[in-house]
């Protein structure tokens, strides 16, 4: 037991900083957009494909054996590809505009909520009801959002319709992300998995957003911010998740992560100036309330 204490201490450690950092990148999309003028339609496939390319670029060098092997698995090969598109495209896409009409705080409070989707999805799978606990995560989640949204006045709509709409998008964007890799994962490892799906991811945004069609022109200040996005944000926040998961487990990881809205809303609060309410800290609260009881595993 003693010998294992480091690496527990390790993965805690590793886990909260990968939320902290998750957090951060939610507040430089909001300054890229608000400050810059940098649209999502611009900011997704160009965070994808930097990100993709580092990934692949890892397992070249790493894991180039399972990279190869992945492409002549072509179902798996299939769900990664899906995962790209409907997982990491629209996980950071909708991540981003939630963030630009909500704030970061609020947004990334809103996308906790992909736990509920995530429960749904196994009652269903396992044709089970929801146990007493995870139906008292969905009553924190709804009571959370409507705290947030309301601000205590049930009367008065306080956050942006859209912001709300792209929030719960995202949660439920989210909810693929962790539900569709599964089985790739289990044989290829996350970093050919995410370096894939995020090539994928991009060239359907591409597609779609046509990003080239954006005017954008980031002054040093701009591109430093953007670096935050992609490399604090996106790589390094990755790695310390993954390495916490590890030595510390999913589940306690997962609960850790939990610092990512709550350091999310405190750096947009000194970094940004956003106001933040007794009612969003409350809002907060009963969302990582419900990520506790809804994540929490049997005794047995």
């Amino acid at each position: 037991m003693a010998e294992e204490r480091p690496h527990v201490f390790r993965g805690i450690v590793c886990a909260l900083l990968g939320g902290i950092a998750w957090g951060f990148s939610g507040n430089c999309g909001e300054v890229l957009m608000h400050s810059f003028g940098a649209p999502p339609e611009w900011l997704t496939p160009l965070r994808m494909l930097i990100g993709g390319l580092f990934f692949l670029a890892f397992s070249i060098a790493f894991d180039r054996q399972r990279l190869a092997a992945a492409i002549h698995d072509g179902r798996s090969f299939i769900m990664i590809a899906l995962f790209g598109v409907f997982g990491v495209m629209m996980m950071q896409y909708t991540y981003l505009c939630a963030i630009d009409w909500a704030g970061a705080g609020t947004a990334l409070t809103l996308e906790q909520l992909n736990v509920v989707f995530v429960m749904v999805w196994l009652c269903l799978r396992h044709r089970r009801l929801p146990r007493a606990r995870e139906l008292a995560g969905v009553v924190l989640a709804f009571a959370g959002v409507v705290v947030i949204a309301t601000q205590g006045d049930l009367t008065v709509l306080n956050v942006p319709l859209l912001g709300l709409v792209w929030g719960i998008a995202s949660a439920l964007a989210t909810a693929f992300y962790n539900l569709l890799p599964a089985r790739p994962l289990e044989k290829y490892g996350t970093p050919v998995v995410n370096g894939y799906g995020m090539l994928f991811g991009f060239l359907a945004c591409s597609a779609l957003m046509r990003p080239w069609d954006h005017e954008v022109a980031l002054p040093p200040e701009g591109w430093l911010v953007f670096a935050g996005l992609v490399g604090v944000g996106t790589i390094a926040a990755y790695f310390l998740y993954i390495q916490g998961v590890k030595d510390a487990g999913p589940m306690r990881a997962s609960l850790l992560a939990c610092s990512e809205p709550v350091a999310g809303t405190f750096i947009a609060a000194v970094w940004t100036g956003s106001a933040v309410s007794v009612w969003d800290v409350i809002g907060l609260v009963l969302i990582i309330a419900m990520v506790c009881l809804v994540t929490q595993r049997d005794a047995a």
